[in-house]
């Protein structure tokens, strides 16, 4: 298994309803820590974020239930990058396994990189995948718009490595 990714191509959910409703978001806006660090990712990166109301909105409800484990406030977030936009290398400062649902197809392939900034792992995503993302990632040329929903596992990358069948009821 590796240490950077982890496909859960068993894992079901509603792909073309999600895509529907992200196309009636109006409030997309730039990724709020870099905003925090002066950095607007919308202009410099062609990069949005929202995040659902997971309490009132249903479908995002539904697209979690196979989850075994309880969600937090906060677990979830649609990320939109645009074609010729960029998603820049970070570590995820409060998770450490992202359950990546791709909403479009075709998308950039994730890197990871080294303190070198050498390309040590490349993901391109065949469906659903979880990522570590304590290790420094991102998507440095973003030819097509590449949209997610992402759920955050609360769990450590070990626990979900040696759990992830029960954790996703597969």
């Amino acid at each position: 298994m590796s240490k950077f990714f982890l496909e859960v191509l068993d894992f079901k959910y509603p792909k073309e309803q999600l895509f529907e409703y992200q196309k009636s978001i109006t409030e997309w806006a730039p990724n709020a820590h870099y905003s925090k660090k002066g950095i607007d990712t919308a202009t410099d990166s062609k990069w949005f974020d929202y995040y659902p109301n997971q309490d009132t909105e249903t479908l995002i409800q539904e697209t979690t239930n196979n989850i075994s484990m309880p969600l937090s406030g906060g677990a979830y977030k649609l990320v939109k990058t645009l074609a010729g936009g960029a998603l820049p290398f970070h570590i995820d400062p409060q998770r450490e396994c992202v359950l990546m649902l791709p909403l479009t197809n075709d998308n950039s392939g994730l890197q990871w990189i080294d303190k070198n900034q050498t390309i040590i792992c490349n993901c391109v995503y065949k469906g659903p995948t979880v990522i570590n993302a304590k290790i420094m990632h991102g998507v440095p040329a973003n030819t097509k718009d590449r949209i997610f929903l992402q759920v955050t596992i609360p769990c450590t990358w070990n626990y979900l490595l040696l759990n992830y069948r029960n954790i996703f009821n597969i």
